[in-house]
């Protein structure tokens, strides 16, 4: 079922064509929950790597690949939300530059998460 699936696509893209191929062949969930569940058991495996220092970018994928599970249940296109994900960031990390008053290297990490809480509510 998985060989037609191209090697050459984006990867969120492929993840979702194998599982609609895997849905199609009855291996999938019936609704949301339980892909959610997998997304935090996922984070969880995640967290433990890289606290490990190992497996970090085979957790990575598997966290990766959950998440297009839930956002294949909520009828979200992965591509998409990440590319908006993307821009989302640009956005409130120009405003971030704007809204310093030195170089953002010359701040410390509570000062810049200041300035993005600041930028994150100016888009309320």
């Amino acid at each position: 079922a998985m060989d037609s699936v191209a090697r050459a696509m984006p990867a969120l893209m492929r993840a979702e064509k194998i599982q609609s191929k895997a849905r199609k062949a009855g291996f999938d969930w019936e609704e949301v929950s339980p892909a959610l569940d997998k997304l935090s058991e996922e984070v969880g495996e995640l967290r433990q790597a890289v606290m490990e220092h190992s497996n970090v970018e085979e957790e990575l994928g598997d966290l990766l690949f959950a998440a297009v599970k839930v956002g294949r249940f909520a009828g979200v296109d992965s591509e998409t939300a990440l590319q908006k994900a993307c821009e989302k960031f640009i956005r409130r990390f120009r405003r971030v530059e704007q809204l310093s008053q030195c170089p953002l290297t010359q701040l410390d990490v509570p000062e810049l998460e200041r300035l993005w809480r600041e930028a994150k509510n100016e888009e309320r």
